[in-house]
């Protein structure tokens, strides 16, 4: 079976799959030459992440196309429900940066409470004329330890994230309407 990684892809996956006995193509086809490309190579697999889009026209245009595979979470750049009626296996990776989303967020909770994106932006250009000012600024900080996180969507990474605020002490609220007894309190 031969696979277009249109967007790219980890070489971890790309060995994976080879060892699986896959062709793997990963040279970039443009979006406009994506028909073309698909049905020239024989290409029944596309991998997309966010900058190729496999709308109806493709897959109707693509008859031997039997699976659109989506790196990341969104899959808005595939017509999904199109595909599924008309046979093709289309999937996603959603769980694949749940934990790095998570990380990012409570990286940026340390990062608003100690104020280090501002105090690394005017330490260099003022730091030498307003230092005392600036110490003082940015030498007081919040902790997050006891402070109280709201997270709005307890999927994946609403959950991952209120893991790493209770690590940190922090009490946690959590609502989401889609998931069941996901109003509560930690």
């Amino acid at each position: 079976m031969k696979v277009l990684a249109n967007d790219g892809i980890a070489p971890s996956g790309k060995e994976a799959l080879e060892a699986k006995g896959f062709t793997v193509v990963t040279e970039t086809v443009a979006q406009d030459d994506l028909i073309d490309a698909i049905n020239n190579e024989g290409y029944e697999v596309v991998l997309v992440r966010s900058a190729t889009t496999v709308r109806k026209e493709v897959m109707d245009a693509c008859p031997g196309l039997k699976m659109i595979g989506r790196g990341g979470v969104g899959m808005d750049n595939i017509d999904v429900q199109y595909g599924r009626d008309n046979g093709l296996v289309v999937f996603n990776t959603p769980a694949a940066s749940s934990l790095a989303v998570a990380e990012l967020v409570t990286g940026q909770l340390f990062s608003i409470s100690r104020s280090t994106y501002d105090s690394e932006r005017n330490m260099p250009t003022k730091g030498n004329s307003d230092f005392k000012v600036l110490k003082k600024k940015y030498g007081k900080g919040v902790e997050l330890r006891g402070k109280t996180l709201g997270v709005i969507g307890f999927g994946r990474i609403g959950q991952y994230t209120a893991q790493y605020a209770l690590g940190c002490g922090m009490k946690v609220i959590a609502s989401d309407p889609f998931v069941e007894n996901a109003t509560h309190h930690c």
